[in-house]
């Protein structure tokens, strides 16, 4: 079902017309480009273009290797594009976080995963994924790696909106909401998820933030 535009956010669609504007959403740990949750997002987001790419998000160099390999393709084949929001779910924050400076982007995050290289070591071994079917082994040499790539303190300069589910039973949501206390806004959920109950309610703060 579609979320229908308010008054105030038909700018939305101003803004694609007239900038051409892009959007990429990255998946979390064990997760991938054609997740529910970017497909969601893929048709709520419309006419804007909402790209998912399948990277490794458990591996650091790989991980920034693939996303800006894949976000600059993105921009040579798009030209007229000028406006980016990296919108990142758990593991897939973490990277929004990092990369969004680098290339000028606004974030949205999701449930993100603040501190990685602590809440995943105690989860490393063999996963089915979730999408792909294959097999996805986390390592604690995969985990002490993603340490360097933390984003602390958080960037004033980068417009951000966090989303934040009360009931996240993976991740502490306080984390994430003291981390970014001043850069940005803040909305926490009562109850939800890990998973994140919310997008539906958080439709309008993501399109407004993309419109500002």
């Amino acid at each position: 079902m579609n979320v229908p535009l308010r008054q105030n956010e038909r700018q939305y669609c101003i803004v694609w017309r007239q900038q051409r504007p892009m959007i990429i959403y990255l998946h979390g740990f064990n997760s991938g480009g054609r997740s529910h949750k970017a497909a969601w997002l893929r048709a709520q987001l419309a006419p804007v273009p909402v790209f998912a790419p399948d990277y490794p998000a458990h591996r650091a160099s790989a991980a920034l290797r693939v996303l800006r390999k894949f976000i600059r393709r993105l921009r040579r084949e798009n030209p007229q594009s000028h406006k980016l929001m990296l919108i990142g779910s758990s593991l897939g924050g973490f990277w929004a976080q990092r990369l969004a400076p680098e290339f000028g982007a606004r974030t949205v995050l999701i449930n993100p995963s603040m501190r990685p290289d602590e809440t995943l070591a105690r989860h490393t071994g063999r996963y089915h994924h979730e999408t792909t079917g294959d097999e996805t082994v986390l390592t604690l040499e995969d985990v002490h790696a993603l340490k360097a790539h933390r984003v602390e303190p958080c960037n004033p300069n980068v417009p951000t909106l966090l989303l934040l589910d009360a009931g996240d039973e993976v991740l502490d949501y306080r984390v994430a909401e003291t981390a970014l206390r001043g850069c940005g806004k803040t909305i926490v959920y009562p109850g939800g998820s890990h998973r994140f109950e919310h997008l539906a309610e958080a439709l309008h703060e993501i399109r407004a933030l993309y419109s500002a």
